[in-house]
């Protein structure tokens, strides 16, 4: 698998997997995504330094979107978030794409820690995270409201660079 920068010409994948309720059901965004509001915040976002969205190529196809975002040069800590194309996971893409973005971060964007938040009833992200080596540091208690407007606890799970090296 392949990690690189996320240009232009990916955004109609994006979008259309954003769409799609695999994805969206455990994501915190709202829907339906348009592309013109995806190519607006595109350019508004492609020179934000405290943020870095990347794609993942297994044989030159995408596989997963992903991204650091909240990057704090100070505390040398970003926010991590990941989904996979609707017709592949749970194929263990998930969890080898998280591996190489938090290698990525802190091998070239210099991190410390990543971190992230997901839904107490994402059962895969939970397993593929902890295989990764993230641990779980907390629990926000019915906070978030997910899609179907349900109450929902999120998750929080964190990673140091130091973990990772183990």
């Amino acid at each position: 698998m392949q990690i690189r920068e996320l240009e232009l010409d990916d955004l109609p994948v994006r979008v259309e997997w954003m769409n799609n309720p695999k994805v969206y059901s455990s994501m915190h965004f709202e829907v339906p995504i348009l592309l013109d509001n995806t190519i607006r915040w595109f350019e508004k976002n492609k020179k934000n330094e405290n943020r870095r969205d990347v794609v993942f190529l297994d044989e030159n196809k995408i596989v997963a979107f992903g991204g650091l975002t909240s990057i704090t040069r100070d505390t040398q800590m970003a926010e991590l978030y990941i989904f996979v194309d609707p017709n592949l996971q749970h194929h263990g893409i998930g969890t080898a794409a998280t591996t190489l973005l938090c290698q990525w971060g802190f091998s070239i964007l210099g991190l410390r820690k990543i971190y992230l938040y997901t839904n107490e009833d994402n059962h895969s992200a939970i397993k593929a995270y902890g295989k990764c080596g993230f641990v779980l540091e907390g629990r926000h208690r019915l906070e978030y409201i997910d899609h179907t407007g349900e109450y929902k606890d999120r998750l929080y799970f964190g990673i140091l660079k130091t973990d990772l090296e183990r």
